[in-house]
């Protein structure tokens, strides 16, 4: 026996191919795993990744699903290929290693912790996910309104307000799905201002005055919030254990992918020097 047939050199996929399998499946239908460092992982990330260092993988496996594909990437491919190897003799069912790694990656990327620029939007405690989840929304509604009402361009102003609705649309699902939980019929606290949060307006947009500049700036700020909350409810549905639950906070994440395809091609129109005559959600 060769000692080469013990290893299997399973799937890799070039970043591109990575890119359009994620865009096609839903959240829960795959898991994305980051097995580089800490410090590697909050200079740059993919959107929706579980960060597991590949020296802790073998304590830390228990948290990931064996029967969901699961893609792998490093900084070059180098890490993720053995952390692929690791995981397929642990039974995994579907492997896939990004090749090239991040160093690849095409793509949008965030930088910083889990939670970057989520502080300003839900950082007080809550009492459950909802809750959390409701004084996001309602931050990001309060954001975007702040940030129309300094701004002078029309365009401006119409990209924002559309933003802004995007987010009164999520608050009414949340709010659907929390009376459904409900005993009784239930409703829903009658000052629902207590589910937004400690939002501070002028913190806030202190902290982003620098993305009033341009359209540009505006449609990229909204892509890096509207990331953070699609990894909020990415992490909201592989960490809840009803079926039902999980299902609803997939869709959450699915609409805000859907969000940022909005806000993608929005930017690519802009890019190629092409006027925004209306927002296009």
């Amino acid at each position: 026996m060769s000692w080469m047939s013990l290893f299997t050199s399973g799937r890799n996929m070039q970043p591109a191919e990575a890119r359009s399998f994620m865009k096609h499946h839903r959240v829960g239908e795959y898991q994305l795993l980051d097995v580089r460092q800490f410090k590697e992982y909050e200079r740059a990330h993919l959107p929706g990744a579980v960060l597991i260092p590949v020296l802790d993988l073998p304590a830390r496996i228990i948290e990931l699903d064996p029967q969901l594909p699961t893609l792998v990437y490093c900084r070059n491919g180098l890490r993720s290929r053995a952390a692929c190897q690791m995981l397929r003799g642990c039974g995994f069912a579907e492997v896939i290693n990004i090749s090239g790694g991040i160093r690849a990656w095409n793509g949008l990327l965030l930088s910083g912790q889990e939670t970057k620029g989520m502080e300003f939007f839900i950082s007080d405690d809550f009492g459950n996910a909802f809750l959390m989840a409701y004084a996001m929304e309602a931050g990001l509604k309060q954001f975007y309104l702040a940030m129309a009402d300094l701004v002078e361009s029309r365009e401006q102003k119409g990209l924002l307000k559309h933003m802004a609705d995007f987010e009164d649309g999520h608050m009414a699902k949340l709010l659907q799905q929390y009376r459904k939980g409900l005993p009784g019929g239930l409703d829903v606290p009658e000052n629902v201002s207590v589910m937004e949060g400690g939002f501070d307006k002028d913190k806030t947009l202190l902290a982003y005055s620098d993305y009033l500049e341009s359209m540009e700036d505006i449609i990229q700020l909204g892509m890096m919030l509207e990331t953070q909350a699609y990894d909020l409810y990415s992490r909201l549905a592989r960490k809840n254990d009803k079926p039902e639950l999980q299902e609803f906070y997939r869709h959450m994440a699915d609409e805000e992918k859907i969000h940022l395809g909005q806000l993608s091609r929005s930017l690519d129109r802009i890019l190629a020097g092409q006027r925004l005559e209306q927002p296009r959600f």
